[in-house]
């Protein structure tokens, strides 16, 4: 039953998310900013990836890989980690290999990889 809950409540802010990125553009409106640009001047990981959901969801895919790259190169990476998580039970084998060190290790690589180089050649 819990599983269940957090599983609607995940769906219903998916979708609320989805309806907000794709109505409002990031670069239009204030929607929150990285803390670390701000304090650094310097790219995480993760910044752009508001500008590239939107971009996403108005199917704009080089202009959301221009925003980040990793962020949509990884979106086949977080669907296969959630269906292995939601089968967990049903196919253990598949959630194993979902959590196998070696894939975890190589995903932690990719990113800090992602973090220098875009800060290096400013992508």
């Amino acid at each position: 039953m819990k599983r269940r809950v957090v599983i609607i409540v995940s769906v219903i802010a998916a979708l609320v998310l989805v309806i907000l990125y794709g109505s409002f553009n990031p670069e239009n409106y204030p929607f929150p900013k990285c803390p670390f640009f701000w304090a650094t001047g310097l790219k995480c990981p993760g910044c752009g990836s508001q500008r590239a959901v939107h971009q996403l969801l108005h199917l704009n895919i080089a202009e959301a890989f221009r925003y980040n790259a990793v962020f949509v190169l990884f979106i086949p990476v977080v669907a296969f980690l959630l269906s292995a998580e939601l089968l967990r039970d049903r196919f253990p084998k598949y959630y194993r290999a979902a959590h196998n060190t070696y894939f975890s290790w190589g995903i932690v690589i990719v990113i800090c990889a992602w973090w220098i180089l875009r800060n290096i050649f400013g992508w």
